[in-house]
């Protein structure tokens, strides 16, 4: 019988092995420390090393000493650059806005549709009627779109589009890129009163 109970012993070794070694790994560790003070080293062996040298002011101190003495700048002291350097900047801004010909605006649908000739006829409404807005015909097969007008605001077109609203009761306001140079030139209808 004793013989029996041996290789269950094994087994029952065997497998608790494994588990007491998994335990062992999961008990917290302590560290070897000789003292309990903070962790000091001294580095300055490794530090760079730069010189400060005071800066030299002596040229703002002559130009105070001869302005107090003459009165006026010295003709020595050196002109401002900041004005030129400025006036380039301003030209750059110049010439970059002045290249700028579009902007977000809206402008009136008059027309959409398939048939040519309603297309045309609304184009010469805008011309006869209202000769400040400029009509713009576009074609995306097979719809024709009439458009008019430049318009910075909204509120801007929305005047146009009650007078337009007469002959073509489908107008809209709509979103569009406009000339800055058109919408500059154009007179309200509240303006001519």
């Amino acid at each position: 019988m004793r013989l029996k109970m041996l290789p269950d012993k094994k087994i029952l070794l065997l497998a608790l092995f494994p588990i007491v070694v998994l335990l062992s790994g999961c008990s917290k560790k302590s560290t070897l420390s000789t003292s309990k003070t903070e962790y000091r080293e001294d580095l300055s062996t490794v530090r760079p090393r730069y010189e400060y040298t005071e800066p030299v002011i002596e040229r703002k101190a002559q130009v105070k000493n001869e302005t107090a003495n003459t009165g006026t700048k010295s003709s020595t002291a050196k002109p401002l650059y900041i004005n030129k350097r400025l006036e380039a900047v301003l030209d750059t801004l110049h010439k970059q806005n002045k290249a700028i010909r579009y902007i977000s605006g809206f402008r009136i649908q008059l027309y959409v549709g398939n048939v040519r000739q309603e297309a045309d006829n609304a184009k010469s409404y805008i011309y006869q009627q209202f000769p400040d807005l400029n009509p713009y015909v576009s074609y995306s097969q097979p719809t024709y779109r009439v458009k008019a007008g430049d318009f910075m605001y909204r509120s801007d077109a929305e005047q146009y589009l009650e007078l337009i609203k007469e002959q073509y009761s489908s107008a809209v306001v709509l979103a569009d890129r406009v000339e800055i140079k058109k919408s500059l030139m154009l007179n309200l209808p509240s303006d001519q009163n």
